[in-house]
């Protein structure tokens, strides 16, 4: 008798249990759908002069931190990656993401925009603090970075086999920094420069770009640029003396529109990566 109405205590509280288990809402976890589609078509086509955005200086220096945001909203959409964005399809959030990045890179324009150095430091911390590593980052440039930079540079000159291949690995983000060089009597010298967002590797030396000082019709359009190599000698002045550009690239084509008195566009860095979770 006992043993029975011990067995249906039991059952009478198991039930009770699992009645209560079913009530209670389950935590929902927040996971970003991988979207199917090429690096061109799943990569945001941000202008960075766009009014809502009210960047600083109406965001003529913002061209770092928005090519790189496009790179990183491209992953998070080709790979379903969680938190690493705050969203991926909303204008304010890619706007937050902006505001972050160019907090990271130190975006300054009273000094002219973004150095790459500043912005292979402020990468680094960003995507450390979403829970992330870059599982490559490499930079080729004729300019300075900093000692504990060092180690991701590959080298001075833009190599094109190494350019295409990023360009084309779908894991792979690729940002090119253009200097605008100017004519002068002395020969030619530097002043500012263009970042933009690699999202395709063309024909012969062709590149698909998305450039953020074009409004996002327009980068839909006005996508090719095209690197020719400077076979010839080409003397720049800076504050250090003089350095010859030969062998390096000048862009040209509809997604690099530049001003009359811009002799050359050169290919003064660039910079690929990608990510994995820590």
């Amino acid at each position: 008798m006992n043993n029975r109405l011990h067995t249906k205590a039991l059952s009478a509280i198991l039930l009770t249990a699992a009645l209560v288990f079913c009530l209670v809402p389950a935590q929902k976890t927040i996971v970003l759908a991988q979207q199917a589609g090429s690096k061109e078509s799943l990569t945001p086509t941000f202008w960075q002069r766009d009014p809502d955005a009210d960047f600083e200086d109406e965001g003529r220096m913002h061209c770092a931190p928005t090519s790189v945001s496009d790179g990183l909203i491209y992953l998070s959409r080709a790979f379903g990656l969680k938190d690493l964005v705050p969203g991926t399809e909303q204008k304010k959030d890619q706007i937050k993401l902006i505001q972050d990045l160019a907090e990271e890179f130190s975006t300054d324009p009273s000094i002219g925009g973004t150095n790459p150095d500043k912005v292979l430091t402020g990468l680094q911390s960003y995507v450390k603090s979403k829970g992330y590593e870059l599982s490559r980052l490499e930079i080729m440039t004729w300019r300075s970075v900093s000692d504990s930079n060092k180690k991701f540079k590959t080298g001075t000159k833009p190599d094109m086999a190494w350019m295409r291949s990023a360009a084309n690995s779908k894991d792979t983000v690729v940002v090119f920094n253009f200097g605008w060089y100017h004519k002068t009597e002395d020969g030619y010298t530097r002043k500012g420069g263009h970042w933009v967002a690699v999202v395709g590797a063309g024909s012969d030396n062709g590149f698909i770009v998305h450039n953020p000082i074009l409004k996002p019709e327009e980068q839909s359009q006005k996508k090719s640029v095209v690197l020719t190599l400077l076979d010839e000698d080409f003397i720049v002045a800076k504050d250090s003396g003089e350095a010859n550009m030969k062998g390096y690239y000048d862009g040209e084509g509809p997604g690099l529109p530049r001003r009359d008195a811009v002799e050359a566009a050169i290919l003064d860095a660039v910079i690929v990566f990608s990510l994995k979770k820590q």
